[in-house]
């Protein structure tokens, strides 16, 4: 295996903020992010709908990973966290992760909103939505 791809919800805010998070560290494993629903996503997933609301990562292997265990996959890709990942795994700790897991993702958009975190959606509506006046457009 030599990279994964974690198809996440480009419109929760936390979602967006996790994947800004997981680019910018170091990782044995090469991290693709493709948007749920996305057509990329449609194009190199077909088996997926954009109805599933689980967070879904996919190795060049073929090995898929669904929720709990999909966020598992991604810390074990990390350098700092593969550690994290081993302990999550284990059988006393698995539960405990799912839920974990389970809160955050039944909560993330309530949890965007409280904490102001702003999902890439988002941030692209208000920018196609906002005007720039003529004289301040640059040449």
């Amino acid at each position: 295996m030599t990279s994964l791809f974690v198809v996440y919800d480009s419109r929760c805010g936390i979602c967006t903020q996790l994947k800004a998070w997981l680019s910018r560290q170091s990782a044995y494993v090469a991290l693709h992010f493709v948007a749920m629903g996305s057509e990329e996503a449609s194009a190199r997933f077909p088996m997926l709908r954009p109805v599933s609301e689980e967070l879904v990562v996919v190795a060049d292997t073929g090995e898929a990973w669904i929720g709990d265990r999909a966020w598992i996959i991604c810390l074990w890709a990390l350098r700092e966290y593969r550690s994290w990942a081993q302990k999550l795994s284990t059988p006393s700790m698995m539960p405990l992760a799912r839920q974990a897991f389970l809160v955050l993702s039944s909560h993330r958009f309530a949890l965007s909103r409280l904490l102001g975190l702003r999902s890439e959606e988002d941030i692209r509506r208000y920018l196609t939505e906002t005007v720039i006046p003529p004289c301040q457009i640059q040449p």
